[in-house]
């Protein structure tokens, strides 16, 4: 198909009402162990921990969230079609909260609000300079484009590409990551056969003619998981973070490290894992991942979806990934 490929250029729950427009927010910081079972564990093979904090609010809508992205100030999106900003407190290089923290909900094109059937918010990435976000929903299998810097978080472009109109209803754009030369990639969730998941990146390949196609092919991950969201490594490979969750077990995450090569028309990528965490590690159920370098030093963000459960935790952790 022909790609809208302004989509490039254009960024170059759960019953609880959130506001119409965005306010400030209070939140409180609890500092979390790596292991509550023992304090001097402080990692597992090459994810050194750095600090993380469980996050809970008075507010009503605060919770559910999902993709996180924070090149300074971080943003991260809600399933009941909220859009939070924040900045992380950090001492020492270990992550002990956030401040300032800003919600409001996101309105379409007209301003209006919406339900959890169309406000199903589950990833998003950032513009160079963080002036806009492009955000990905479940339910709707939809892409928007959000400016940042206004007083409303209003969608300026909407998008339904064909190629995601079958997939799942609450299993679609849960993972959306921005490739080299701004080529979003989002990559569903689960999968309409229950096989690989779906993944396209959206205007990937230029055609002699200059236009340009999307690229189709189908994520494997490991057993028993699904992705949730994805950051770049470097312009080479990126981390997956998948997430899983049995009676018997509870939660578990696994991080799963991809070529960049290996995405190919009609390919499947399987991608090699590289870290793998369950209880009693403070882990809930994880479903945003960024990644931010400091030099040679490469650290992981991650947040988890609380579902507005009250037997779960909203967390911000940090790792430091280290070298092989």
């Amino acid at each position: 198909m022909r790609v809208p490929v302004l989509l490039l250029l254009a960024i170059a729950a759960c019953g609880n009402a959130p506001p119409p427009a965005i306010e400030p927010l209070a939140v409180e910081s609890v500092a979390v162990p790596f292991d509550a079972r023992d304090a001097a564990r402080q990692g597992e093979g090459r994810l050194r921990y750095a600090g993380g904090v469980a996050l809970r609010s008075a507010t009503s809508w605060f919770g559910g969230l999902s993709g996180l992205r924070c090149p300074d100030r971080c943003y991260a999106v809600g399933d009941a079609g909220i859009l939070l900003s924040f900045d992380r407190v950090e001492r020492d290089g270990r992550l002990v909260g956030i401040e300032n923290v800003r919600g409001g909900m996101l309105l379409d094109r007209d301003g209006a609000a919406g339900t959890k059937a169309t406000r199903d918010a589950e990833s998003l990435v950032l513009s160079p300079g963080g002036a806009e976000a492009l955000v990905g929903f479940e339910r709707t299998n939809s892409l928007w484009v959000v400016p940042l810097g206004q007083s409303e978080w209003r969608a300026k472009q909407v998008y339904s590409l064909p190629e995601m109109k079958d997939w799942p209803l609450n299993g679609g754009a849960e993972t959306l990551v921005m490739l080299p030369g701004g080529v979003p990639l989002v990559i569903a969730e689960e999968a309409p056969d229950g096989g690989d998941r779906p993944a396209l990146a959206v205007g990937a390949v230029q055609r002699p003619d200059g236009t340009r196609v999307n690229l189709a092919f189908r994520y494997h991950p490991p057993a028993n998981f699904s992705p949730t969201d994805a950051a770049l490594l470097d312009d080479e490979r990126l981390i997956i973070l998948n997430r899983a969750f049995s009676p018997l077990t509870g939660v578990a995450m696994a991080l799963v490290e991809v070529p960049l090569a290996e995405m190919r028309e009609g390919a499947t990528v399987q991608g090699r894992e590289i870290a793998r965490l369950r209880p009693p590690v403070s882990i809930d159920n994880m479903e945003g991942i960024d990644i931010r370098r400091e030099g040679a030093r490469v650290f992981i963000y991650l947040i988890s979806d609380d579902n507005f459960n009250a037997a779960q935790r909203t967390l911000l952790l940090k790792f430091e990934l280290l070298p092989e």
